[in-house]
């Protein structure tokens, strides 16, 4: 084979329809070599051995589904385009291939589409090997920069009981200091109000030896009086014979001395104004994120409009207005976390992809960053203004892998927050809502009800760590459903459509009797259950669960039962019942999503209970909101008064871990610090 030979593989019934690629082509100039395959499980041996830049599939004579091809042609050369031909072409069954992952759909009859649509996605290979070539290069001129980079000078400083004692000159000039002395004496005085809270509870946590290496994400004021975004890292030390924490900053690479595979990849797919990804990028991105579905949590678009901008361009001009845009990207990248995927959708629009533990999270977050767009200043052309911007979000639920939809209902949520006045966040609710949530029940409940018969449900624990030194091994329970397939499918994709068809009752006689024998194989000190509505209204729950604790010989107190603070306020009475049995018999008991409710502190005061777990949608801008903290400091306090430990739920970042270990709590958890593990890869009853 000569080095310009193009090599492709046909995977086909007939050797006729390989020699139709190879003629089509051979006409049209292209150099190629055919090679053809007949079934579909020699094809990953073929694609290693061969190295094709296309892969055709002639699906009419072939019983395979187009998604199996993708699998196997993704696990072994993801990059390699596939063009799937038929005899006839419609746009359903194109729109179908390219759903299922294939780049297009052809016709034999079509010759002219068949060879342009070859080309194209030759064209789009040879791009994309190149770019990676590129990167690849550049990924060993990294390693090369690394001694250079391991001789540059951190920003260095020590606090000793809020004091900075000393500093070096990177941390002066960092802070726009000539000297370091100019800085020394109380800390706080050179950090923003907003992050004061987060800086005094990592300090206070370090001193305590209960600090990670997490960095901290603080705001500095600068001599000039302006803001500094700085990562910083904690450790503890000691300094002139004082027990003392050291700070550090590492040092930067200037932009212009970044490595070569990040100025490549900004210069190819990031906005240079935002450095957020270009609408295209983006699509291509989402669209790949959206064939996984997330192991935990869920996911929503959002899309994001400044309201009334065209006044705000008349006013400033449209260079001055650009910069606005760039400045509301700074606050959304100072919002986002790093499984977050930005894009600047074009114009003043910008399309972010969230994953949090609940809709709920996702929608307080929303909210927050409205609140902190309002309240900043914006700087341009010598003039100061404040703008406000309305929030879109689309759900991403089962079903809903098309992008097109997706971005579709986000803008059209956003339009209509808009026409009522803007500021705000909306949801969209599609028209046929309670169509498709019948349709999607009726598929759902089927596989619910076989998983049940078939014990195909597994476990996955959450650990619970401690804030206050305690080494106990704690975890909360996941449940997953695994298909037919193999694959797994997490609880917050079925348990909305188990509640709505009374499926919750034996989900949960299933997780207690898998949690006893979890507990019964592992020596750990606690595990919490989660129980449904359902449960807390089943008369006969609590000999049930008895006779497993005499069965398993588990001792009660490993098992923690929890139930929703929403549902102990509909079903108090039941609540309390079943909560006053668990506990006299040995077993703990738990309120969860804590916080949220009509009325929370009637929960804590007449419900008994060991634990307080509170609401992970009101960590979402706990490390930033004075009123916030305060809200969640009362809850904690109260709950102490009553000798109940705290737990906050659903904590993904270091800042907000600092400031509940300022406001006292007592464990947190969090899927996006520490994704659920499976520890017995068949825990079931």
């Amino acid at each position: 084979m000569t080095e310009s030979t193009v090599p492709l593989i046909v995977l086909a019934a007939r050797q006729d329809d390989a020699e139709l690629i190879n003629r089509t082509l051979r006409e049209a100039g292209h150099p190629v070599r055919c090679r053809w395959i007949q079934q579909l499980d020699k094809l990953a041996d073929a694609i290693e051995a061969y190295s094709p830049q296309l892969l055709w599939f002639f699906s009419d004579r072939l019983s395979v589904p187009v998604r199996e091809v993708v699998k196997i042609k993704q696990g072994v050369a993801p990059m390699v385009p596939l063009i799937v031909v038929r005899e006839v072409a419609e746009e359903i069954t194109i729109a179908d291939a390219m759903r299922c992952g294939a780049q297009d759909l052809v016709s034999i009859g079509q010759r002219d589409r068949l060879r342009a649509v070859a080309e194209r996605e030759l064209r789009s290979f040879r791009l994309e090997r190149a770019l990676n070539d590129t990167l690849h290069s550049a990924a060993q001129y990294k390693r090369q920069l690394k001694a250079f980079m391991q001789g540059s000078v951190d920003a260095i400083a020590h606090v000793h009981e809020g004091i900075l004692v000393e500093a070096n000159q990177a941390w002066a000039e960092l802070f726009g200091h000539s000297s370091p002395t100019e800085l020394v004496g109380p800390f706080m005085d050179h950090i923003e109000t907003s992050s004061q809270a987060a800086v005094k509870g990592a300090l206070g946590a370090c001193a305590k030896g209960r600090w990670d290496s997490e960095p901290l994400k603080i705001t500095g004021i600068a001599a000039d009086g302006s803001s500094i975004s700085l990562r910083v890292f904690l450790e503890a030390s000691r300094f002139e014979g004082e027990d003392a924490i050291k700070l550090s900053v590492p040092h930067e690479v200037p932009a212009r001395q970044q490595a070569p595979e990040q100025l490549v990849e900004r210069a190819v797919h990031a906005d240079p104004s935002t450095g957020f990804y270009h609408r295209r990028r983006f699509v291509e991105l989402l669209t790949d994120r959206l064939e996984t579905p997330p192991k935990s949590g869920v996911r929503a678009l959002v899309y994001l409009r400044p309201d009334k901008f065209g006044e705000i361009e008349d006013e400033v001009g449209p260079l001055a207005s650009e910069e606005i845009v760039i400045q509301l990207a700074e606050i959304l990248r100072g919002l986002i976390h790093k499984k977050d995927l930005p894009g600047r959708f074009g114009g003043t629009v910008f399309a972010l992809l969230l994953e949090r533990g609940t809709l709920r999270d996702i929608e307080a977050w929303a909210e927050h960053v409205l609140t902190r767009i309002s309240d900043h200043i914006f700087e341009v052309a010598h003039n100061t203004l404040s703008i406000s911007c309305t929030i879109g979000l689309a759900e991403i639920v089962p079903g809903s892998d098309r992008v097109e939809t997706l971005i579709a209902d986000a803008e059209r949520a956003n339009q209509r927050g808009r026409q009522r006045g803007g500021n705000q966040v909306v949801l969209e609710e599609t028209s046929d809502e309670s169509t498709r949530i019948r349709r999607l029940d009726e598929i759902w409940v089927r596989q619910i009800k076989s998983a049940l018969v078939e014990n195909r449900f597994r476990l996955a624990h959450l650990r619970i760590a401690s804030l206050d030194g305690g080494a106990e091994k704690i975890f909360d329970t996941v449940l997953r459903m695994i298909d037919q397939q193999g694959d797994e499918t997490p609880a917050t994709e079925f348990v909305a459509v188990a509640a709505r068809n009374q499926l919750l009752r034996p989900i949960d006689r299933w997780v207690i009797a898998a949690s006893f024998d979890f507990c019964r194989q592992q020596e750990f000190e606690q595990v919490f259950v989660k129980l449904s509505a359902e449960s807390v209204r089943d008369r006969t729950l609590f000999e049930w669960i008895k006779q497993q604790a005499t069965n398993s010989k588990v001792a009660p107190a490993r098992i923690c039962f929890q139930v929703t603070e929403e549902d102990a306020t509909q079903y108090l009475k039941q609540t309390n019942h079943l909560a006053e049995l668990l506990r006299q018999a040995g077993f703990g008991f738990a309120i969860e999503h804590f916080g949220i409710g009509r009325d929370p502190m009637r929960i804590l005061a007449q419900t008994p209970m060991d634990y307080l777990k509170i609401d992970g949608s009101l960590m979402q801008s706990l490390a930033t909101d004075q009123i916030l903290q305060e809200k969640v400091r009362l809850f904690i306090n109260a709950a102490k008064k009553r000798k109940i430990k705290t737990i906050a739920e659903r904590i993904d970042d270091a800042n907000t871990m600092a400031v509940l270990f300022q406001l006292g709590a007592g464990y947190m958890q969090g899927h996006y610090l520490h994704e659920p593990d499976v520890i017995l890869e068949d825990s079931g009853p």
